[in-house]
């Protein structure tokens, strides 16, 4: 509600900058000082400014495939750049559904309630860029201003980038900081094989699949190798970590070391980025449980950059782990303003309305999630939690069968339906349990998932066993038993408190 409550207000307020810029059109009109062509523009702007932007996915000039990683690294490369410079930007993921579309402006501004949208052009020859950019405004649907174009070498990228950035924010009137100035003014030259190396990393690393995930990783270790001091390979290497670690492709022995290493060094080349202070906060909260130098991590990125959304929604579960709803809500909702139709952050959002007691609305969070992005795991997984909460037990099995169903593992879908049968729904939970625990003796599980199947079947020595086996390992899903009301029943063993004790967090 009160989510809904701010998007209403910041709503009313847009209405109200159209409503002075049309009333402004027509007192100029009335008065027929057109030819004060300088005043006109100047009133226009001052009476509605742009706050807001979106930029659409550019339109690639070259019709190759194969080169789409190279239009994709440009687009995200001029939205972190915006953000940067202070201007409030849409992140890409929510953009990206416009690829290619014959929406018309004024819908696709109002679904992102932005107030106007950049529509890039990007051609790529050989080592050369040609990139034009035109500003619509999202009400009027007109063009803000003539086109921007730049040109440059492959080598002087972020100047071209950066250029841009200038300007739009110039024909925005966005009043930079000092900081952003001293930014926009500066670029480090880039190795033009380094940096397509760097781009196809990106490219792969984003469909986080596992395969993609290893290729990704090849392209940054290839773009070190031209580049040895390259503090954004750096970052995408330690992300490649930190993600195997998260879906269980690598021990957290082996991911964390790795993870951090690649985080710290890109900070030591360079301190302002981040990506790389968001990273190493990843690693420090997850990886090694050290809150302290964690939040200082957190802070440090957005600091950096305060309209990166992704810091944000780490942040925000690292608040929950703390006991520190309310922070933890502000942060996540501010990046859902910012990355307002990524079905990641709305599971996340999702799993923090669980943390702070509203089943309900978590409910409803997941529905609409799964609603657009069927078989989202995250999504999944916390619709049977919420469901479990609320103890509409048939439909939670529902859930946690399509879970298993949508991993593929036909297995422990049988062993919950055979479970069900036999003796309801802590009968499905204990059988699934057992046959993950069997299954670890030749391979690894992670415990975490076979302590949260005993947990709902209701087996607490059992439960504890396994947590105890995560602590272990350091699995990194493993804080979340401080916020999962799943665990609320252990909270009165002495186990259960010594294992938060030891992972320094609150009792």
């Amino acid at each position: 509600a009160e989510a809904n409550t701010a998007q209403a207000i910041a709503e009313d307020a847009r209405r109200n900058r159209r409503a002075r810029r049309r009333r402004a059109v027509a007192s100029v009109a009335a008065v027929g000082l057109v030819v004060a062509a300088g005043w006109w523009v100047t009133t226009l702007l001052e009476a509605s400014p742009i706050e807001r932007l979106a930029v659409l996915p550019p339109t690639n000039l070259m019709n190759d495939p194969e080169q789409e990683y190279l239009v994709q690294g440009l687009h995200n490369a001029l939205i972190s750049e915006l953000q940067q410079a202070g201007i409030a930007v849409i992140a890409r993921t929510s953009v990206m559904q416009y690829q290619n579309t014959d929406k018309p402006v004024q819908e696709i501004a109002r679904e992102l309630s932005v107030d106007a949208l950049v529509e890039p052009t990007v051609l790529w020859a050989g080592d050369s860029v040609d990139v034009e950019v035109r500003l619509v405004d999202g009400e009027t649907q007109e063009y803000l201003a003539d086109p921007i174009v730049r040109r440059g070498e492959l080598r002087n990228v972020m100047t071209l980038y950066r250029d841009l950035t200038r300007a739009i924010a110039g024909e925005i009137q966005s009043v930079l900081t000092p900081q952003a100035e001293a930014r926009l003014a500066s670029a480090r030259p880039v190795d033009p094989e380094a940096y397509k190396a760097y781009l196809q990393g990106q490219f792969h690393v984003r469909r986080l699949s596992p395969s993609d995930l290893e290729t990704g990783l090849r392209y940054f270790e290839a773009a070190l190798e031209r580049d040895p001091d390259y503090a954004m390979a750096y970052a995408g290497i330690a992300r490649v970590w930190v993600a195997r670690q998260q879906f269980g492709l690598s021990p957290p022995s082996e991911a964390t070391p790795k993870a951090k290493a690649a985080a710290l060094r890109a900070l030591e080349l360079d301190s302002t980025l981040a990506e790389a202070h968001a990273v190493n906060g990843t690693v420090r909260a997850w990886g090694e449980w050290d809150w302290e130098s964690a939040e200082t991590a957190f802070r440090q990125a957005i600091a950096l950059n305060p309209n990166l959304p992704g810091v944000r929604v780490s942040y925000s579960h690292f608040l929950m782990f703390n006991r520190r709803p309310e922070e933890a809500m502000a942060q996540i909702e501010r990046a859902l303003k910012l990355d307002p139709l990524n079905a990641m952050h709305q599971s996340f959002y999702g799993m923090d309305l669980i943390f702070a007691g509203r089943v309900d609305d978590a409910i409803a969070q997941f529905r609409k999630t799964l609603a657009t992005v069927p078989n989202h795991p995250l999504a999944r997984s916390g619709l049977w939690t919420a469901l479990y909460e609320k103890r509409m037990y048939p439909e939670a099995l529902e859930e946690v069968k399509a879970l298993y169903r949508d991993r593929g593992d036909s297995e422990v879908e049988e062993a919950l339906s055979a479970g069900f049968a036999e003796g309801g729904y802590r009968a499905a939970m204990r059988l699934a349990a057992e046959t993950l625990a069997a299954r670890s003796r030749t391979r690894h599980v992670a415990p975490m998932r076979i302590a949260r199947l005993y947990a709902h079947a209701g087996e607490t020595d059992l439960v504890l066993d396994w947590l105890e086996r995560a602590f272990e390992l350091r699995e990194p899903n493993l804080p979340y038993i401080g916020v999962v009301p799943l665990f609320d029943g252990l909270r009165t063993d002495p186990r259960f408190d010594d294992l938060l004790r030891r992972m320094n967090l609150p009792g």
